[in-house]
Order: C-alpha cells, then sequence, then structure tokens
C-alpha cells in the first residue's frame, strides 16, 4: 500500500514493498527528495550514495515508516548529498 507524498519527512527510515530500507536526507532544490539505501555494508549503513527522486514515486515504493534518525549530518557527508535543502 502506497503512502502519501506528505507523509514522507527528513530523517526517517522508510520500507519499501521489496523490504529495502530507504533513509530520506531531505529535499533538493527542484522538490525532489533526496534518499540513501542500506546498502549491503553492514559495517556502514546508508553510508554508500544518495538518488534523487520525486516524492510520487517514493510515495509509491515506501510502504511504512521504521524509526528515526537524528542526527543527519554524518549521512549527509558521508553520501556527499550536497544538493539538499532545509525544508
Amino acid at each position: 500500500m502506497a503512502m502519501s507524498e506528505t507523509d514522507i519527512q527528513k530523517g526517517w527510515i522508510y520500507r519499501t514493498s521489496h523490504q529495502q530500507e530507504r533513509l530520506v536526507l531531505g529535499w533538493d532544490r527542484d522538490g525532489r527528495v533526496v534518499y540513501t539505501s542500506k546498502g549491503r555494508n553492514a559495517d556502514a549503513p546508508f553510508q554508500n550514495c544518495h538518488v534523487r527522486i520525486t516524492a510520487q514515486k517514493f510515495a509509491q515504493r515506501a510502504i511504512g515508516r521504521l524509526r528515526h534518525v537524528e542526527d543527519l549530518q554524518p549521512y549527509l557527508i558521508a553520501n556527499k548529498a550536497t544538493t539538499v535543502v532545509v525544508r
């Protein structure tokens, strides 16, 4: 079941219908959601790269929230997510 675009919030880890986990880092200047996936490296989860996607597509793929991450700064740096803006 897809979620609403208004339910997407920065700092939350979402699960997709394919059992993947995605951490929302924020939004870019064009309004697209910037996220990182958990990846396969168990020692450095959510530190592989960042992806930009429309809020509509993200909402279609996400099925629910798992947990909140308080400090996103280490993830922004590790993923070279310089396009993220405060919203």
